[in-house]
């Protein structure tokens, strides 16, 4: 197929199976879309404040992502989450402007066309990914990760929990938890990951990274992004509930970004934040434990709702705060709903919700939840 030989007029949006979807705007691997030489955006997708933004568009060939160089075209961003484009005839035969199932929702990472899936299941958890790049976590140099479907990275072997435990545990391993809880996608939700070395991915890294710790001149080298799009809770409930964890590193700092869309309620425990081998660091993200979890598509630490953003490498002892280490590790679990940082207490007490679980989750068969009403 070529699409030098369509006349091409005006704005396109794009669908696929009755759903919207989006160019690319990572490398396309040649002979794909119906083409030898896909074309993909050379470049992000706007914001809807952006307005009208103009990108360029490579074809993928002789092993070169962008070979050739087509006519730069314009896009938009629209209201309701969906993005329009202004096609121009390509300068060469044969491409084909591709469109992918990938949907960028602020303030989420790219996602969907290239990544590499879980196995749709309950309790199911990722064979080792190798690391393209080491990724230090307070002082310890990881090479591999473990996805586990129940909404938590851990590094060192294969472990399941589907039952979260209160941060911190003091117990005997690291944990990146961004929404630990009993998740079960048989029926719905998708859980992929994908890592990046190059492209415009690295730009929004280190462009985030420096608006959050503007003193360290960051450049990032490596992004992992992992997303839990739409996934449901145990047992088979149909909810829908998105997102996503971004390990990000210049080979010296490293940086976690926990994003988040819509939240469904639910009456199971979640956990989300981090924790390290016996709780030398740790941090637990406003609403864990407690039933305002759906707060978290509101909630920030770096003004970004939606978004929760650490440094993770090798830190002062303590948690960051719209990109200010607090030193002090018990006001770091005092956060407010609000998103602001209460005064030091060392007499403050901690929530009753999390002081009520269990630090030590017990191996026990799972018992059917009565779901709350839609």
């Amino acid at each position: 197929m070529c699409d030098a030989y369509v006349s091409w007029d005006g704005w396109y949006r794009l669908f696929i199976g009755g759903q919207s979807g989006q160019m690319p705007d990572t490398c396309v691997d040649q002979n794909r879309c119906s083409t030898h030489a896909p074309l993909w955006l050379n470049g992000s997708h706007p914001q809807v404040e952006d307005g009208v933004v103009t990108r360029n568009v490579c074809g993928h060939w002789n092993n070169d992502c962008c070979y050739f160089q087509s006519n730069p075209i314009k896009v938009k961003a629209c209201p309701g989450n969906y993005y329009v484009y202004e096609f121009v005839r390509p300068n060469f035969c044969y491409g084909v402007y591709c469109a992918g199932k990938q949907i960028c929702i602020r303030p989420f990472y790219p996602f969907g066309t290239g990544d590499t899936e879980n196995d749709r299941s309950d309790d199911g958890i990722s064979p080792g990914i190798s690391l393209l790049q080491q990724f230090v976590f307070f002082g310890q140099a990881y090479n591999q990760v473990y996805i586990n479907n129940n909404g938590y990275l851990n590094f060192d072997w294969p472990w399941n929990s589907y039952i979260p435990y209160q941060f911190p545990s003091y117990g005997v391993r690291d944990l990146i938890a961004p929404f630990w809880t009993d998740i079960d996608n048989r029926d719905n939700g998708v859980i992929s990951y994908r890592q990046y070395t190059s492209g415009s991915v690295l730009t929004e890294a280190t462009q985030d990274i420096n608006q959050y710790f503007p003193a360290l001149s960051f450049s990032a080298t490596w992004v992992f992004v992992a997303t839990w799009d739409k996934v449901a809770y145990y047992p088979l409930s149909g909810t829908e509930t998105s997102f996503q964890v971004v390990l990000i590193s210049d080979g010296h700092f490293s940086f976690v970004l926990m994003n988040y869309g819509t939240i469904s309620p639910t009456q199971r425990y979640v956990q989300a934040g981090y924790d390290t081998i016996s709780s030398r660091y740790h941090f637990s993200i406003t609403g864990s434990l407690q039933s305002n979890i759906t707060s978290l598509t509101y909630s920030s630490n770096v003004n970004v709702p939606g978004r929760w953003a650490f440094r993770t490498d090798n830190g002062l002892q303590g948690c960051q705060f719209n990109g200010n280490i607090i030193s002090d590790v018990f006001q770091c679990n005092l956060e407010t709903l609000s998103g602001v940082m209460p005064p030091a207490s060392r007499d403050a007490p901690v929530p009753a919700a999390a002081s009520s679980v269990a630090r030590s989750p017990a191996v026990i068969p799972k018992p059917a939840v009565q779901l709350p009403s839609s």
